[in-house]
């Protein structure tokens, strides 16, 4: 059956299986596999129950999932999947970061709610899962990528790791095994990948020495001393003291932060890191400890 639900017309069609049916085809579509102990985690099902619910979904969709002998899993058919359930990439990754949620596909806020500067398309839901389906099993993908700082968009080997977001964009950790640069570990967005192949052979696995134990950036935390920007009006302190949770009179906020995140950090917070003040852009923060973070930088 090719049809896709709004998860309003899931929930008429299958009444108290429509939210299981969901979780069933979004932890397939985005990590690859399911198997009958995410339903019992997920919703507290015995064995025989959770083994019907796949096998309901299943009937629905013959050609989304094969039980794979060796791994004792079901896992997707990537030719042939079509999803029950629409659903945008930011949702999923969404859910995928902070679990699994319902509410998320109803789209009823409790109160008006309006957010600016949604970008209509910026993720393709058909991209994406290839990342996210590498990133839980540890495998590799192929692809080309738009970076704002080289004009290289050649193909190149990831080895996707973690989901990051700054609020605005998710990105992703992953290792570049295309790099001729001493460090290989490396931020990526989302949104720049393109033309994305799964490389699912086992010898595409990641290596011990591409996880994110070994990625020192990721897992090393560093201190990072801001201070408000010596420009700025003491208007425009004070109104920055409110937005960063600082108190009255505050002029420096310590934060923690891994070092692979410090340079993102400080494009999002508007921090001026130059060796010198700089006087001709606006900034809310000044780096004090510039010299200690260079290398994340």
């Amino acid at each position: 059956m090719a049809i896709t639900y709004e998860y309003a017309k899931l929930v008429e069609e299958f009444g108290s299986s429509a939210e299981r049916l969901a979780f069933v085809d979004f932890k397939l579509r985005f990590t690859g596999i399911i198997q009958r102990t995410d339903l019992a985690e997920a919703f507290n099902l015995a064995e025989a129950s959770s083994s019907r619910l796949l096998s309901q979904y299943h009937e629905l969709k013959k050609d989304n999932m094969v039980y794979d002998r060796s791994r004792k899993m079901n896992v997707i058919c990537n030719e042939s999947y079509t999803p029950i359930i629409a659903m945008d990439a930011e949702t999923a990754l969404g859910m995928l970061s902070h679990g699994f949620n319902k509410n998320r596909l109803l789209d009823k806020p409790v109160l008006k709610y309006a957010r600016i500067g949604k970008v209509p398309e910026q993720l393709e839901v058909e991209q994406v899962p290839k990342i996210t389906r590498a990133m839980f099993n540890q495998h590799a993908i192929s692809c080309e990528y738009i970076s704002a700082n080289s004009d290289n968009h050649e193909a190149r080997e990831l080895v996707p790791l973690t989901l990051i977001s700054d609020g605005k964009n998710w990105l992703f950790r992953a290792y570049d095994r295309s790099s001729t640069e001493r460090y290989n570990f490396k931020n990526f967005n989302f949104s720049r990948a393109c033309n994305i192949k799964a490389l699912n052979d086992k010898n595409q696995a990641a290596q011990s020495s591409e996880l994110l134990n070994h990625d020192a950036k990721w897992n090393s935390m560093q201190a990072v001393l801001l201070e408000l920007h010596p420009e700025l009006s003491d208007g425009l302190k004070a109104a920055i003291r409110r937005d960063y949770g600082m108190q009255d009179n505050q002029n420096e906020i310590v934060l923690t932060e891994r070092g692979a995140l410090i340079w993102l950090l400080c494009n999002q917070w508007l921090v001026d890191k130059s060796e010198e003040i700089n006087e001709g852009r606006y900034y809310n923060f000044l780096l004090k400890n510039r010299s200690m973070l260079k290398d994340y930088l």
